[in-house]
């Protein structure tokens, strides 16, 4: 069989049960029957998508159908026909997708960010499946349930798939049933603590922004936050946790959730703040002197012109050796508040210099010896 007829009678092999299930997962809606196909109905962000779909196999144009109903999910998820037929056709595993960004030609990743990707990967099956079976915990004890460092061994890395870098990470649903008899197998439900936690950060990391404060992350340890899934998220962000991503669920026919599951997308400010969130959180060095930090006003705080102002600076520390992207309390005295106020009003580019506290909600510079505007000419 050539290659065209064997993709074409794949096609016809589709089950309308299996298309209705990943449907769902992907938060499609059925909104009417129209004869013998079913009108479903997508709303992302604004973009509306429809696609009639057969609920029986034998009606007489139904592999023209499937082409059609590919055409249109290749366009809602911006992924190829051939990455979303090896969704509909695998039907005994749960598959994660997290496409990253990392800035190089398309299906490439640099060799070095490739590893911290990967190192991610693991990161995020430990803290879910510490999520399902653990006590929460900001900070994940060293030894874990024998089931949650089992966990990664069981995952699988399967094909890249083409795009910006996409890796793929498949869970067979086989159970353990000596640990497991009653309800779903354990990679499925750590599958479904991993979106919602993953959620979760997204939120925290949508709350820390606007507040420049770490505190939405502690307040939801309850929900599954870890520094341990801080990191694995900021990792997906590539070496200098600096690149938007998007993490995306397809669960397996055979076991269907009956939950609509949408992509969960990053951008390279929540990047930013959960890389902040896993390393001020997680216990490290609280003071580094001599600390610079370069980057924009991201915002100003002040109750009275005449007295000292905070601003958040949103760019680069530089402590210790290291260099950190991070948000950074400062507090100024009037005159430069003042010119900080032109800075973020400008987009200009500041440098404060003093010692770098991280007091566990949020990192401050204190003791300033210097603060300048340095990208711009100031009368």
């Amino acid at each position: 069989m050539r290659a065209g007829e064997e993709y074409l009678a794949t096609l016809g092999e589709l089950s309308p049960r299996d298309v209705a299930t990943y449907l769902t997962g992907y938060g499609w809606r059925a909104q009417e029957e129209i004869g013998r196909s079913t009108l479903w109905e997508l709303n992302d962000d604004g973009r509306r998508y429809e696609v009639l779909v057969p609920r029986d196999p034998d009606v007489r144009d139904y592999v023209v159908r499937m082409l059609e109903l590919l055409q249109i999910l290749s366009e809602a998820e911006n992924r190829t026909n051939t990455q979303i037929l090896r969704d509909l056709t695998r039907t005994d595993s749960d598959c994660q997708y997290i496409q990253t960004h990392p800035g190089t030609p398309p299906g490439t990743i640099p060799v070095h960010d490739g590893a911290i990707v990967v190192q991610g990967v693991r990161d995020l099956m430990i803290a879910g499946a510490y999520a399902v079976v653990g006590e929460p915990a900001l900070v994940l004890p060293r030894r874990k349930p024998r089931e949650v460092e089992d966990f990664p061994r069981h995952a699988r890395l399967g094909p890249s798939a083409e795009g910006s870098y996409i890796i793929s990470v498949e869970v067979p649903l086989a159970a353990d049933e000596a640990l497991f008899p009653a309800g779903p197998p354990f990679g499925r439900r750590v599958l479904l603590r991993l979106y919602d936690t993953i959620r979760t950060a997204r939120e925290a990391a949508d709350d820390a922004l606007a507040s420049s404060e770490l505190s939405p992350f502690t307040d939801r340890v309850g929900e599954g936050i870890s520094t341990t899934l801080c990191r694995a998220l900021a990792q997906f962000g590539g070496a200098q946790r600096d690149r938007p991503f998007e993490v995306r669920f397809s669960w397996a026919a055979t076991l269907p959730t009956g939950i609509a599951s949408p992509p969960i997308r990053f951008d390279e400010r929540m990047v930013t703040v959960l890389a902040q969130a896993e390393e001020d959180l997680g216990g490290r060095r609280a003071i580094e002197r001599d600390a610079l930090v370069r980057g924009t006003i991201w915002r100003t705080e002040r109750v009275r012109p005449t007295e000292p102002g905070w601003v958040v600076v949103r760019g680069v520390a530089r402590a210790s050796g290291r260099e950190r992207r991070r948000l950074v309390w400062v507090q100024l005295d009037p005159d430069d508040f003042s010119d900080a106020l032109r800075a973020a009003d400008h987009g200009w580019t500041v440098q404060v210099r003093g010692v770098l506290v991280r007091t566990g909600q949020r990192t401050e510079l204190r003791d300033l010896a210097s603060f300048a505007i340095i990208d711009a000419d100031t009368p």
